[in-house]
């Protein structure tokens, strides 16, 4: 059945069968009409049957989509004399029959065997050291029914398969592949948002994600930050909260907070009021649960460093202002240690049944160990984010200073307990190694090994070798340690005494 190039128009056009101008997105028909300009530059192919028949080059359409099962082996071939006269639904790998996933109907080629890659990453046989949906987020389990109606997303959801796959088997797909398919999908990207309509739509939001999580792939920054974090705060900003029957927008902007939640705390150029991200994060969820505990004291450390920066930068500032600042720091250090107290009993409670004789290991048994190694850690890495704010304001930080360096202890001894889950099951501890290392400044040696730790976790997603891959910093806090008084006073006395001694 040989296949034929047909024309790349938009949709529109190619419904009314008129001419498509190409050279310009949206196309000016659908410009004068105000609709939306789909499938522009989309290549497509007509098939021809043995008998001279026009085939379509997508699956048959139905109204809730095709559904992608295992009844057959990957590739959903069917050597049955009849197997163009009874349509079979696209198949995958025989063992994928516990997870059922619906596709949009009228995929092309190009796009149906998108989406089987995709499923094959995220179904739930994949164990938890290559699951993409584990490690990236719910919203993968949705986005096979998405592709093909956004070309954005179709371009990142491509370009970020590749650079998954390169990771895995460098010798099997070039560099240069990857950045020329992240190049094509950053076009795409553009021209979907200068299309008001494409704009606001959760897939092109997706697209911005996905390429945000395909940058790790591709290079390695000398200093923390991820491009396009300030676009998608100022997205998040825009958007407001998701709609409540639409599972694929809401985890996505879960996955996508996460990300500006983390860069608020290092940047100036991701700011939100409390209001703003108590409307984000204030859900059920998060109030129940001890994860969901620590990430809400998250959300109120940014804004709160940076009334501890405007009272210590003021030399005028009141000894009740600081006295203030003080006291609801330590407030949220008491909330978070709440939170990590759960989390440490859980870790621990599972550490003992792991050492019982009857304990069994399985795929679900690596689940909840990886879980519980990722949010007690998680739990620690924020508490020593809290604990650097904490040493800015306080008289004396030295038992604070002590408590940070044995957290930063822990972490890295759960870091090496997840090294069995790399790549991608605990690539998480990675953000979690930032922060032992931001604890363990005082001392050298815990430095150094975590350094050495947080090299073999970004390994994971490079092509150098140790010697051509400096480890990025791990970045200045919006309000840390640099601006302690009592610490800037001892080591103005370390200097003091260290001239005075004689050579």
């Amino acid at each position: 059945m040989p296949g034929v190039p047909s024309g790349r128009g938009c949709d529109a056009c190619r419904t009314q069968k008129k001419k498509c101008d190409l050279s310009q997105h949206p196309c000016p028909r659908c410009k004068r009409l105000n609709i939306p300009c789909t499938g522009q530059g989309q290549r497509r192919f007509k098939f021809m049957h043995n008998n001279g028949e026009k085939s379509s080059s997508s699956p048959p359409s139905s109204r809730e989509g095709s559904v992608i099962s295992s009844a057959t082996t990957r590739g959903g071939t069917d050597n049955s004399p009849h197997q163009h006269s009874q349509r079979r639904p696209l198949q995958v790998s025989p063992h994928f029959a516990t997870m059922p996933v619906r596709v949009r109907p009228g995929l092309n080629c190009e796009q149906s065997r998108l989406a089987i890659s995709v499923i094959d990453k995220i179904k739930p046989t994949v164990g938890i050291r290559y699951n993409l949906a584990w490690t990236y987020g719910d919203y993968l389990n949705d986005l096979p029914r998405r592709l093909g109606t956004n070309v954005a997303l179709d371009s990142a959801t491509e370009a970020f398969l590749l650079a998954v796959k390169r990771s895995m088997n460098r010798q099997e797909v070039a560099a240069p592949i990857v950045l020329e398919r992240y190049g094509v999908a950053l076009t795409a990207l553009r021209n979907c948002l200068d299309d008001p309509v494409k704009a606001r739509e959760p897939e092109t939001l997706g697209a911005i994600l996905l390429l945000m999580n395909c940058q790790q792939y591709i290079w390695s920054p000398v200093k923390l930050g991820r491009g396009h974090v300030e676009g998608a705060a100022q997205i998040l900003r825009l958007r407001g909260p998701p709609k409540q029957d639409d599972p694929f927008e809401r985890n996505l902007l879960l996955s996508l907070r996460a990300v500006v939640l983390f860069e608020s705390i290092f940047t100036d150029r991701v700011v939100f009021t409390d209001k703003e991200w108590i409307d984000m994060f204030d859900r059920k969820l998060y109030s129940l649960s001890p994860e969901g505990q620590t990430v809400q004291c998250m959300t109120r450390l940014a804004n709160m460093m940076r009334k501890a920066r405007t009272v210590l930068e003021d030399d005028s500032a009141s000894q009740f202002e600081q006295v203030v600042i003080q006291h609801e720091v330590q407030g949220l250090y008491q909330e978070i240690q709440t939170a990590v107290g759960t989390l440490r009993e859980r870790y621990q409670k599972y550490k003992g049944d792991m050492a019982s004789s009857e304990f069994v290991w399985n795929d679900m048994s690596d689940l909840i160990h990886c879980h519980t190694i990722r949010t007690y850690a998680l739990g620690l890495g924020i508490t020593v984010f809290v604990n650097e704010l904490r040493i800015a304001v306080w008289p004396d930080p030295t038992e604070i200073l002590q408590e940070s360096c044995a957290l930063a202890s822990e972490i890295t001894n759960l870091a090496r307990e997840g090294c069995r889950y790399r790549p991608l099951g605990s690539s998480a501890l990675g953000i979690c190694l930032i922060a032992a290392e931001m604890a363990a400044v005082d001392d050298p040696i815990l430095k150094a090994d975590i350094r050495v730790l947080r090299h073999d976790y970004a390994m994971d997603y490079r092509d150098v070798e140790f010697e051509q891959l400096p480890v990025a910093d791990v970045g200045t806090l919006v309000c840390g340690r640099q601006y302690s008084r009592a610490l800037k006073k001892k080591n103005a006395v370390v200097d003091s005494s260290s001239s005075s001694t004689p050579a």
